[in-house]
């Protein structure tokens, strides 16, 4: 599994990457475009690329010491795709479990207050 940091990344490539080409960064603007506490130095960038490489989610088409030119694979593009399907089956088993749990705090609510009332008439009527 990867890092947060490796993933934000990977999630700025594939959003810098429209359709299926090339884009050239320059390892100074990918920090830059890292968000604050995920920073990364061009030394964890391309260490991070490698990583990104290794595991074929993107490709690299050519490296220097001072720009990289990358392109996200398939397998890249579909992380971001099931992460978001995995969140929307979160929000939906939450609000169907919050309707279960209302739904049986409802019926406990009245089976308790019928059952106190059953109880309460029983005993006044000895």
């Amino acid at each position: 599994m990867l890092d947060k940091r490796s993933l934000k990344l990977l999630d700025i490539i594939n959003g810098e990457c429209k359709g299926d080409g090339y884009k050239i960064f320059a390892y100074s603007d990918l920090s830059l475009m890292m968000p604050d506490g995920l920073e990364l130095s061009a030394e964890e960038i391309k260490a991070s690329i490698f990583t990104l490489k290794e595991r074929e989610f993107i490709s690299v088409k050519y490296e220097d010491a001072e720009e990289v030119c990358v392109c996200p694979l398939p397998k890249g593009r579909l992380i971001f795709e099931n992460r978001l399907d995995e969140e929307i089956e979160k929000q939906v088993s939450a609000r169907k479990y919050f309707l279960y749990s209302a739904v049986g705090a409802l019926v406990g609510g009245v089976l308790s207050s019928a059952i106190t009332f059953i109880i309460f008439f029983a005993l006044r009527g000895l």
